[in-house]
């Protein structure tokens, strides 16, 4: 086991923000990031501040406790857990897998989170390229900030990001709401 006070799922924007912002303020950090990012800048500054990346490692699994997350397992660290009192999860949306879409179904992969979408999938998209496609505003469902999981709040568990319904890397403002719901995190966290 190793015991972070926050752990962090996805190393883009969303999730180097937050755990940039909760190192520097002493909290100690895990982020486990599976892919390349195209902000490495904030990763130099996690690093710098004494975080702790799992570079090229992504999580398998969690367990919960009611309505908690416990702890996570990732592939590379086999049977020793992450466990935190607070988790981020950043993950993205359909391109690095954050939510997967199926014939039927839009879901989040990781822990079978509860995810707003259009049921009627001829709703999912417009015929019409240059159009807002509602796929993009699809994602993870919370309750006053924290992720729900069959209808019951997981209150340690953030999403932040593109994960998130109604966030999405095709919109003007997108880099901005994708920040600013990294800082909602942190304030959350804050918080409690």
């Amino acid at each position: 086991m190793m015991k972070f006070d926050v752990v962090i799922i996805g190393g883009g924007l969303a999730g180097m923000r937050a755990a940039t912002v909760l190192q520097t303020e002493g909290l100690r950090c895990a982020v486990v990031a599976e892919g390349l990012s195209l902000h490495d800048a904030p990763r130099s500054e996690f690093k710098a501040a004494g975080g702790t990346i799992l570079a090229g490692d992504k999580v398998v699994g969690g367990v919960f406790e009611g309505d908690r997350l416990r702890s996570v397992r990732t592939e590379k660290l086999g049977d020793v857990t992450l466990e935190a009192d607070w988790f981020i999860l950043a993950t993205g949306k359909y391109f690095s897998k954050g939510i997967v879409a199926d014939m039927d179904r839009i879901y989040e992969p990781l822990f079978g989170l509860d995810v707003l979408y259009e049921q009627d999938r001829s709703k999912w998209f417009d015929p019409a390229f240059s159009s807002h496609q509602h796929f993009l505003d699809f994602g993870v469902r919370t309750s006053d900030g924290c992720a729900l999981k069959d209808g019951v709040r997981i209150v340690n568990l953030i999403p932040a990001g593109e994960v998130l319904a109604g966030i999405s890397s095709a919109e003007g403002d997108a880099k901005a709401r994708i920040q600013k719901s990294a800082l909602d995190a942190v304030q959350m966290i804050r918080r409690n």
